[in-house]
């Protein structure tokens, strides 16, 4: 008897959770966890030093994020809906590469001129999006989602050579990109599990890791056109 109870019980608990009204709430907090292509361009950096660093680091994939987010219902119609929100962001990359260390000391600071190399660039970013979701059935939904993040703190961890003045750190306010990302989400009662993928990303310059010492030829632009691969899966709660 004790069984059959259990087993109604069951019973009932996954047809609460698979029969819910269809539809989202009008909330949705949700997390990401991403991985992104390394960005390997160095343009005329010394070739001897450039094959080295491409040789000794042939990953392809090895940029991070994780994120959290909370958004709000702003609209609704029919199979449509959009929702505003706010963020914060967290990314790792850690493909080695050249900088200007001297990018980041006071003018009249003694060091050398020569290049560091720079190891795990970590950035705290805070994004605004507005996220779309069309409804294809009772479960499955496509999104569209534009962004807009704020760099707030940016770290540097590990230089060869390094100095005094480094690891380095510093807090900031300043807008880093403008992305575009397409999705495909299914939704299980009150969660929402999600694979995205950034179709558009517009980027300012980093002038940490791209200026004159470099040899960027972009040195008269301050923002770019660039979007290495990237995807992220993402799991929501909606109320």
């Amino acid at each position: 008897m004790k069984k059959e109870i259990l087993t109604l019980g069951v019973l009932f608990a996954i047809q609460a959770v698979c029969c819910q009204a269809q539809g989202l709430g009008d909330w949705i907090v949700s997390a990401n966890i991403g991985i992104e292509a390394h960005d390997k361009r160095l343009f005329d950096y010394a070739r001897p030093e450039r094959e080295t660093l491409l040789r000794t680091q042939p990953e392809f994939w090895g940029t991070y994020h994780f994120g959290v987010k909370a958004r709000r219902k702003v609209l609704r119609s029919r199979r449509f809906s959009s929702f505003l929100g706010l963020g914060l962001g967290y990314e790792k990359a850690t493909f080695i590469r050249p900088f200007d260390h001297k990018f980041f000391l006071e003018p009249g600071e003694f060091d050398t001129d020569f290049l560091k190399l720079l190891n795990r660039y970590k950035k705290v970013l805070t994004p605004l999006s507005l996220l779309a979701f069309y409804e294809l059935g009772d479960h499955w939904f496509i999104s569209g989602e534009l962004a807009s993040s704020f760099l707030v703190f940016r770290s540097i961890d590990h230089t060869e050579r390094s100095r005094a003045v480094f690891p380095y750190s510093e807090g900031t306010f300043e807008l880093d990109d403008i992305q575009l990302r397409l999705g495909v989400n299914y939704r299980l009662g009150k969660l929402i599990i999600g694979l995205h993928s950034r179709v558009a990303n517009f980027q300012k310059i980093d002038r940490a890791i791209f200026n004159r010492i470099v040899k960027d030829p972009r040195t008269d632009q301050t923002w770019e056109w660039d979007n290495p691969l990237r995807f992220d899966l993402t799991v929501g709660y909606t109320w």
